[in-house]
């Protein structure tokens, strides 16, 4: 116990010696450029939206916040529902759903975004494309894209939860005479989910940060906003450091949802 403490010390020491050299390089660096900070630039008015340049990086905050959103609701519906495909005694299921996240997985998402945005949007039925010209059609080509791509992930980590059961569970629920269905739902799935919770939480954590991919596109999220902000000021610097510290504090703060969650609902001896 007295090693590990003093373990724990020394790397807190050495971070410490680590982020004061870097602060001083930083500045030292600046110092020889003449390269000075103007952190000023967000209290003035912003061209790009009504108010500062720090309500523009907020609205743009609020927007990752709604595409993350609905892209993990959607990414865990269509994972769950694959990663329980992967495990069909159906062979023609299982290996569409072996494909679906081959296919997904082994594409880069960038590519997928554009493939939804210039390419699907546009061969869908009259009514659905008109839809979605008057309601942001970049916006749900990227929610389409985060979603289908890290729900390729999510269902190897659903079905690595389902095989996680032990198969006594199964067959106790059959013989008290519970159909296939109720057996998934009321005994597999959810100590599958609560088995896997942590690498779902990185899955979540990874499609939040994925989604600043959407400025290639023109979606006006938080960073597009950074980089408008950039342009009009100049002040490459501030901009991408307020960017970088609104995407950490996101992180932070979805992290510390799960990590209530994980101890809420965690297994007993795990």
């Amino acid at each position: 116990m007295q090693k590990s403490a003093v373990q724990q010390t020394i790397a807190v020491v050495i971070l410490i010696a680590l982020v004061v050299f870097a602060y001083i390089r930083v500045r030292t660096g600046f110092a020889a450029n003449n390269v000075t900070l103007d952190w000023s630039i967000f209290s003035k008015p912003s061209p790009l939206t009504q108010g500062t340049y720090l309500t523009t990086l907020l609205i743009g905050v609020l927007l990752t916040i709604r595409l993350a959103l609905i892209g993990i609701v959607l990414a865990l519906l269509l994972g769950t529902l694959v990663g329980v495909s992967r495990l069909s005694s159906n062979p023609v299921v299982s290996r569409v759903a072996g494909a679906y996240v081959e296919f997904f997985r082994n594409t880069p998402l960038l590519v997928q975004i554009f493939f939804w945005n210039f390419g699907v949007i546009n061969v869908l039925p009259a009514p659905i494309k008109n839809w979605l010209f008057d309601h942001s059609p970049e916006q749900w080509a990227v929610i389409a894209a985060l979603s289908v791509y890290t729900s390729s992930y999510i269902a190897e980590t659903i079905r690595a939860g389902i095989i996680s059961v032990h198969k006594g569970q199964t067959e106790a629920a059959k013989s008290l005479g519970l159909g296939g269905s109720d057996v998934l739902g009321r005994i597999v799935l959810p100590q599958a989910f609560r088995a896997v919770l942590p690498p779902l939480g990185s899955q979540f954590l990874n499609l939040t940060k994925n989604s600043s991919l959407a400025s290639q596109i023109g979606v006006a999220e938080l960073f597009y906003y950074g980089k408008q902000i950039q342009s009009y000021t100049f002040r490459g610097f501030e901009s991408i450091t307020a960017v970088t510290i609104a995407y950490l504090l996101l992180s932070l703060t979805i992290t510390f949802f799960l990590n209530l969650l994980s101890r809420r609902l965690a297994l007993p001896g795990r």
